[in-house]
């Protein structure tokens, strides 16, 4: 099973560092799905919403580098003037995922 939990209705208005963020329409109104395009450290990727939020300021997501899922959270920041939507890793995923990259970098050579 893959890390989509939420269907995707339809698109956003995007960012103006290119992601698009997907809804689903719920009786309550719409809620976030994902986010194409998302930029991360490791390049743009396809951010996964994973859960409810947990708080008013963030709201869990996963991402997937190399075959291994990344976990952390979608919050907003300020950029030119606007609220956009970024993604988090939490600090040990990004170790983790860091260490794994420097090892098959190492490997390969």
């Amino acid at each position: 099973m893959g890390l989509q939990k939420y269907r995707a209705d339809y698109a956003e208005e995007m960012q103006a560092d290119g992601a698009t963020p997907w809804c689903t329409r719920w009786v309550g109104g719409p809620s976030l799905a994902l986010i194409r395009n998302a930029p991360t450290e490791w390049g743009a990727r396809t951010v996964y919403i994973t859960a409810a939020p947990d708080t008013f300021f963030s709201i869990p997501a996963a991402v997937t580098v190399k075959g291994r899922t990344v976990r952390g959270y979608v919050t907003t920041e300020a950029r030119n003037g606007r609220a956009e939507l970024v993604f988090r890793p939490m600090t040990a995923e990004r170790e983790r995922m860091n260490a794994y990259l420097a090892a098959r970098s190492t490997a390969s050579t």
